[in-house]
């Protein structure tokens, strides 16, 4: 028996019903969003519970509500439901298994909302994460648009560290280093103890100085640059002081390690941030004075 008395009462209740939803759901959103207390990432879940309830709703009440599809006669009625299930199911396959995809994405939360992450071979800062798609700013400025199915599939990378969940200067530290952070000896051939002690004494400076913000991440994005051998150690000077310079910044001081040495000198940066628009901001003017001072002649 059909919930409503007519077809136009259904249709009045449905709009009616849909509107109201819609209208609960911006409620929560902005209430959510003005917390400070609640994660993007349990933001996202409660999102994605209310927004599923609602489509379950909305379809309840049309497959449930009209009258009319009472008095189509069964044998029909059971042609009619099942090509319109077939049709609703090619239609929504690719649908549904991004839908199912940001289910398992929410649930085990890869990356939030301003992340620094590398899905695939793209590389950027996570803009947004609804229930069917991705959206990836790369650091060329570049919006790129990803389906949950796809990312899922992808293999991920995620470049900020979220400094809450760690208590001690032990992990922060192994969090901040690159695997050629360990041990002593450091890319300048002057580095003695000093220089050594010096640094791990920022390094706690910076520990010390985010550990009472709230709920603060660290980003993280590296890049490498090949380096002739002619007048290197000239050229490291100039780097060093570069580095010095973009401290303001990017809030910390950009760091740096040969890893690798060919037809050129391969070094690899690494630049930390609390915030990541610093990092999209000015790693472009980074890399281009890097260049100058790659291939500058007059040294």
């Amino acid at each position: 028996m059909a919930i409503f008395n007519s077809d136009l009462e259904a249709i009045i209740f449905i709009i009616i019903i849909t509107i109201s939803l819609i209208f609960i759901d911006k409620v929560i959103s902005f209430f959510l969003d003005k917390s400070k207390k609640v994660s993007i990432q349990q933001k996202n879940g409660i999102y994605f519970i209310i927004r599923t309830i609602s489509v379950i709703i909305v379809i309840f009440f049309v497959l449930e509500g009209f009258p009319s599809f009472e008095l189509i006669d069964p044998t029909y009625k059971a042609i009619l439901t099942s090509v319109t299930s077939t049709a609703i199911a090619f239609a929504s396959s690719e649908i549904f298994a991004n839908f199912m995809a940001g289910f398992v994405l929410i649930a085990i939360g890869p990356f939030d909302i301003g992340d620094i992450v590398k899905i695939d071979t793209d590389k950027g800062i996570v803009r947004s994460i609804s229930m069917t798609k991705v959206i990836l700013e790369t650091f060329d400025n570049i919006f790129i648009v990803k389906s949950n199915s796809e990312v899922i599939s992808s293999k991920i990378v995620n470049y900020t560290t979220k400094l809450r969940n760690i208590k001690r200067y032990v992990d922060f530290k192994k969090k901040v280093q690159s695997p050629q952070d360990k041990g002593d000896i450091r890319i300048k051939m002057k580095t003695n103890m000093d220089e050594i002690v010096e640094k791990n004494t920022n390094l706690m400076a910076f520990f010390r100085s985010f550990s009472r913000r709230q709920n603060p991440d660290l980003h993280t994005y590296t890049f490498r640059m090949h380096f002739q051998y002619e007048k290197f150690r000239i050229k490291l000077d100039k780097v060093e002081g570069l580095c010095t310079k973009y401290k303001k910044k990017f809030g910390f001081k950009p760091r740096y390690n040969i890893i690798g040495f060919s037809s050129h000198i391969i070094i690899k940066f690494r630049i930390l941030s609390l915030d990541p628009k610093k990092i999209l901001e000015n790693k472009p003017k980074f890399t281009n004075d890097l260049y100058k001072i790659i291939f500058s002649h007059n040294m």
